[in-house]
């Protein structure tokens, strides 16, 4: 599903990109199955992050890159000049990240500036429209590597 609506995601209120999103999150435990591949994609994680404000558990699923035994994550929000909720997030707990039906508690870093060209390089390859979401922006677009703690 967001792989036929990423394209467009940019151009949608707030409340519609979290209804979707939500909507992908519960159709999560279907992701790793073939009908759930071609509905959802493949290389989809779960993050899971507490509200700095809110203080309740956010589900956001993410396209990821594999890169030797992390997972590599954009801050793209599609491309939009916001930075989404979620990155704010990770400062507040460590997060959980749910990958092939597997539950973990991870670590994060930041991935420095000289390093994100190969980074996006992998990035691309699972997910071109990644190069689109770059355009969109002028912001510096976070990447994230997520470690198994």
């Amino acid at each position: 599903m967001w792989r036929l609506f990423g394209k467009s995601a940019h151009l949608w209120p707030n409340w519609l990109y979290k209804l979707i999103s939500n909507i992908h999150s519960k159709m999560m435990k279907f992701n790793h199955t073939y009908i759930g591949e071609i509905i959802i994609g493949d290389h989809i994680l779960m993050l899971e992050t507490i509200g700095n404000k809110s203080k309740q558990v956010r589900k956001t699923p993410l396209t990821y890159a594999n890169y030797e035994n992390s997972y590599i994550v954009a801050a793209s929000f599609s491309g939009s000049d916001k930075t989404p909720d979620w990155y704010h997030n990770l400062s507040t707990y460590n997060p959980y990240i749910t990958v092939d039906g597997v539950r973990f508690e991870a670590t994060y870093e930041l991935i420095e500036s000289s390093e994100k060209d190969f980074f996006w390089s992998l990035l691309d390859e699972v997910y071109p429209t990644f190069q689109m979401y770059r355009k969109r922006t002028t912001r510096d677009i976070p990447l994230i590597k997520f470690s198994k703690v």
